[in-house]
């Protein structure tokens, strides 16, 4: 049980909180709009209650969002809203960025994993979603579990972007052709045989 609970541990990390939105809109000239919408257990937040050193990647208040963001050049907090209620604690910031490498900083390094490259008459968004899994595959029973701790917790990643995508690796793509949305759960992602990576080329 210690095995697979430090596995979960490591992959909620990664994926920055047990349930999160993360919407990212580009413009043609790097900068951008993110929006973070994101629940996170009361039972995860009293683990990391008293702690000096967080294990929790992402804010879980306005006052540590402020704290967070004041930090991060070209990165700036324009909105924000929380609540929360006996089972989870609920986020929605938006954040305005001058660069992907301001969006990295908003998590610990490597966490969020976001690059942009410009390749003369297109562009490639790539989003490392799960590295991939080390030692010893999750047994059924575990899985079983952690599809019980986890129900209800979604991880959706969307990249909107200002032209017509031309290819891109998962997720859907919207009607208009310009976002693109992958929905996964922290269970699907560790059944993963293969590092996760969203890229999108436009």
């Amino acid at each position: 049980m210690t095995k697979w609970f430090i596995l979960v541990l490591t992959v909620v990390l990664l994926s920055s909180c047990i349930g999160i939105e993360s919407e990212i809109l580009l413009r043609q000239d790097g900068t951008g709009v993110l929006t973070l919408s994101y629940q996170i257990s009361q039972f995860m937040k009293n683990i990391d209650a008293g702690r000096e050193e967080k294990q929790l990647p992402l804010p879980i208040n306005e006052e540590e969002f402020v704290r967070t963001t004041e930090g991060i050049e070209g990165l700036r907090l324009t909105d924000i809203d929380e609540r929360e209620d006996e089972e989870n604690v609920y986020i929605r910031a938006k954040l305005e960025f001058d660069s992907v490498d301001a969006v990295n900083a908003l998590g610990r390094a490597g966490q969020i994993g976001i690059t942009l490259e410009n390749r003369g008459d297109t562009n490639m968004f790539r989003q490392v979603i799960f590295a991939g899994q080390e030692g010893e595959e999750i047994t059924e029973n575990s899985l079983e579990m952690l599809e019980t701790f986890f129900q209800g917790y979604d991880l959706v990643y969307a990249i909107i972007l200002p032209t017509p995508v031309q290819s891109h690796t998962l997720g859907e793509l919207s009607v208009d052709g310009r976002t693109v949305t992958y929905r996964t759960t922290v269970p699907e992602i560790l059944k993963a045989s293969r590092p996760l990576v969203l890229e999108v080329v436009w």
